[in-house]
């Protein structure tokens, strides 16, 4: 595996640890909020806002993965951190994953959350 590639797991991995490290556990009731982080070959970065998950994080995942694979990017690793009821801490958690993959010098991209189902 690749430095960059290497770079760029460790980026989305970190963005979905502080979501689990800052955020409360997930309620039934109410919404649960998340984003999600993809990364490509290079340094090409996409990040979505955060919003209410409809889906599970699996099926997030493999429809941002399509979403981009249909406009041409390949090899693209998906992670949206698990749902939390706490906005501001699925809103912190973003911030802190643009904020590490700005540090690493990555192309970043916004993806449209409106794919993903969000709506909020």
């Amino acid at each position: 595996m690749t430095q960059r590639v290497t770079r760029r797991l460790l980026a989305c991995a970190f963005a979905c640890a502080v979501l689990s490290l800052v955020a409360a556990p997930a309620v039934a009731a109410g919404d649960s909020w998340t984003f999600c982080v993809a990364s490509a070959r290079g340094d090409n970065v996409w990040i979505t806002d955060v919003f209410a998950a409809t889906r599970s994080r699996e099926r997030l995942e493999r429809d941002m993965k399509a979403y981009l694979a249909a406009r041409g990017a390949a090899r693209v690793d998906v992670q949206c951190p698990e749902p939390v009821t706490d906005k501001t801490a699925a809103v912190n958690a973003q911030f802190a994953a643009i904020e590490f993959n700005r540090k690493l010098g990555a192309k970043l991209h916004e993806a449209p959350a409106r794919e993903l189902g969000g709506e909020r």
